[in-house]
């Protein structure tokens, strides 16, 4: 019962910062695209394209910081460093090498289907990889919440 009451007081600490920074990533680049809809060519040039990925993954990059930093003031330190850093490195991780193997497919045409082949095994490894950092959190901390819990969370009322 102890572990479920800390969950929850964590969801109501934890949930309203955290879903607040969650919108910071798409809005910009709907933005971007948006404007990107009126300037003639744009599509056809594949700029769109060289330009978008790496904006999305420095997004997403950016939006992880930011909840380290607010887990990190809000957590224990022993937790923080136990868990959620190591979960929040190896999401960090999971943004930037799609990015290179994006760049390595462009540069080299001749890899470019490798380069994708090799794009979706590391999505597929890395969300492997921080489900079982998630799990590992959970047998440290039965309280410890995930992102995913935090971002489904919905305030009592709602």
């Amino acid at each position: 019962m102890n572990t479920l009451l800390e969950k929850n007081a964590r969801l109501n600490l934890l949930g309203p910062p955290l879903k607040k920074i969650q919108y910071l990533i798409p809005i910009p680049v709907l933005v971007v695209a948006v404007i990107g809809w009126f300037i003639p060519d744009f599509w056809k040039t594949g700029l769109f394209t060289l330009f978008s990925l790496p904006l999305l993954c420095l997004g997403g990059v950016v939006r992880e910081i930011m909840r380290l930093r607010i887990l990190k003031r809000r957590l224990p330190a022993e937790l923080y460093q136990e868990t959620v850093l190591k979960v929040g490195r190896a999401s960090m991780i999971g943004y930037f090498v799609p990015v290179l193997l994006f760049y390595v497919g462009y540069l080299f045409p001749q890899y470019s289907g490798v380069a994708f082949a090799m794009i979706l095994i590391w999505v597929l490894v890395i969300t492997l990889f921080v489900s079982k950092l998630n799990a590992t959190a959970k047998q440290l901390d039965p309280a410890f919440v995930t992102m995913r819990e935090i971002e489904q969370y919905r305030k009592p009322g709602n």
